[in-house]
């Protein structure tokens, strides 16, 4: 038979199978490797079987394994016979190194020939394996911040940045670290147990079957930790979303977001947002059907904050693509959540600053159509008199109700996901952005919503035929502890507010007369 080959995708790398004389054999254009576990056998801390740890890595869709007991170095006849006990075929890499104790801390060894039975110095490491592969297991761990120096030491071959044995700020002090020194860089799960094993592979670009083929590799720099890094910029913030690892069976993976603020007034406003999310976290919000992102690491001198990831998609993006009856329960799901954070009856705030704030947007609306000569100035002037008197109204009879409100809630701040694709019950909807969070009635976060879900849904009216307003309201009220008698009132007269916002907005952007800005103003007027 003539040989040939057949290429097959798969969600993080492409196999091949190649055929050669009637044997089918498969590589890899590039194979994820989990390159740090301990098993039970012969590590006392770790608390999962060899079996269950190579079968757990295999369906985490990486290729194989090293495993890395502290001290011990797996026999070949051992690796053989758990190969046929955990059942998996000669396609799956199964191979052993080991973690030893340096003078640096812990380091992983690969192609040493023999066990390291105790600590060694980092330079008689080297010098009784001179071609052995080590890198430096987890050196950000407990709040270690490495030098240049240490990083780049040359007896060492690469530096495992992301661990399941650092936290999340500390991953992200590794992967600092690493775009700024540029060494050879890899991860590893440190599993102790079956949930973690495979959790943070590494990526080599090319095939390894021996640990020969794996020293040259790291030697070569030709390996790095397998996660996207997506930066997004906007004004005064750059966003980067991480995501470490491959899905599984279980769909689990490692997601942080790094906000990097390059405004003062702006920062001050994220730390008041991550305030009230940690706040969140510890009283209901932290998991479950509701929730918020739970901050990780906040850094004053850097102005950055560090969340976990939310994997899902914002509302506005999935009512524009699923089925109406689902749509409406996400519309509802978003008023359940709105009342159930103004239950919480958070009074943490300044409310005259709330007011005072309120009072001058007032005067900037008008601003924003005198100045550019509105033709829309005479009918929009008593809307912002009526507004401006009405809430003043609710300043003298209504302050002492007033609750911690989001401040900015609309579609493209709520995120709809769930914990594993296939299980529904796993749906949760999460909420982020609390930067312009104010002290004002609850009323007020309902108003704006609905304005906002009017203006961003202006080209998708068959949307709005079926997540209709008192769809919302209804919901919300159903979900409340507290209403006052004229809750719906008051929801109008802060829509309108809302409708103000938004035209002093497509005004600033050149729209003050588009169709958008007309059907605005009629709804403000109606």
């Amino acid at each position: 038979m003539r040989p040939g080959i057949i290429k097959i995708r798969a969600s993080f790398f492409w196999p091949k199978i190649r055929v050669v004389f009637g044997i089918i054999k498969r590589y890899y254009i590039f194979m994820l490797l989990e390159m740090h576990c301990h098993t039970s056998k012969y590590s006392r801390c770790s608390q999962v079987g060899a079996a269950s740890l190579v079968r757990q890595v295999k369906k985490k869709e990486l290729q194989g394994v090293i495993i890395t007991e502290h001290h011990y170095l797996w026999e070949e006849d051992e690796i053989k016979a758990l190969r046929v006990e955990a059942e998996l075929d000669e396609n799956f890499l199964i191979i052993a190194g080991q973690e030893v104790e340096t003078d640096i801390g812990h380091v992983l060894v690969f192609g040493a020939n023999r066990t390291i039975e105790e600590e060694i110095n980092l330079k008689d490491l080297r010098a009784f394996f001179p071609d052995a592969g080590l890198v430096w297991a987890h050196p950000f761990r407990n709040g270690n911040i490495p030098d240049e120096s240490k990083l780049l030491n040359p007896i060492l071959d690469a530096i495992e940045i992301f661990s399941m044995n650092q936290t999340p700020k500390e991953n992200y002090l590794g992967l600092k670290a690493w775009h700024k020194y540029k060494f050879t860089a890899s991860s590893g799960s440190d599993a102790h147990t079956e949930g973690m094993a495979g959790a943070y592979p590494t990526q080599f670009d090319h095939p390894v079957v021996t640990m020969q083929d794996i020293v040259t590799e790291i030697k070569k720099s030709r390996c790095r930790p397998f996660f996207k890094e997506i930066p997004k910029s906007g004004t005064n913030i750059i966003v980067t979303e991480i995501t470490i690892g491959t899905k599984g069976d279980d769909e689990a993976r490692n997601r942080i977001i790094l906000k990097n603020i390059t405004d003062d007034k702006k920062w001050l406003a994220a730390k008041s947002s991550s305030d009230i999310n940690a706040f969140l976290c510890k009283n209901g919000f932290g998991e479950g059907e509701y929730r918020v992102p739970d901050i990780i690491y906040v850094n004053d001198k850097e102005k950055l904050i560090i969340e976990t990831g939310q994997r899902g998609k914002n509302l506005f993006d999935l009512l524009t693509h699923v089925d109406k009856t689902i749509g409406l329960n996400y519309f509802r799901l978003a008023a359940q959540w709105l009342a159930r954070f103004h239950n919480k009856n958070i009074k943490h705030g300044d409310i005259e600053g709330a007011i005072k704030k309120e009072r001058k947007r007032f005067d900037s609306y008008h601003k924003s159509f005198t100045k550019t000569k509105s033709p829309y100035l005479k009918q929009i002037d008593p809307v912002i008199n009526f507004v401006r008197d009405k809430e003043e109204e609710i300043y003298a009879k209504l302050r002492g109700s007033f609750v911690l409100n989001h401040g900015d809630y609309h579609p493209k701040n709520i995120i709809i996901g769930q914990d594993r694709q296939q299980d529904i019950t796993t749906l949760f909807v999460s909420v982020i952005d609390f930067g312009n969070a104010i002290l004002f009635p609850r009323s007020f976060d309902v108003g704006y919503f609905l304005s906002q879900f009017e203006s961003q849904f202006y080209a998708y009216p068959e949307i709005s035929k079926y997540c209709i307003e008192s769809a919302f309201i209804d919901t919300y009220i159903k979900e409340s502890d507290v209403i006052p008698p004229d809750f719906r009132t008051q929801v109008s007269l802060f829509k309108i507010r809302a409708n103000l916002s938004i035209a002093a907005y497509l005004i600033k952007v050149g729209k003050g007369q588009s169709p958008e800005m007309k059907a605005l103003i009629s709804r403000c007027i109606s």
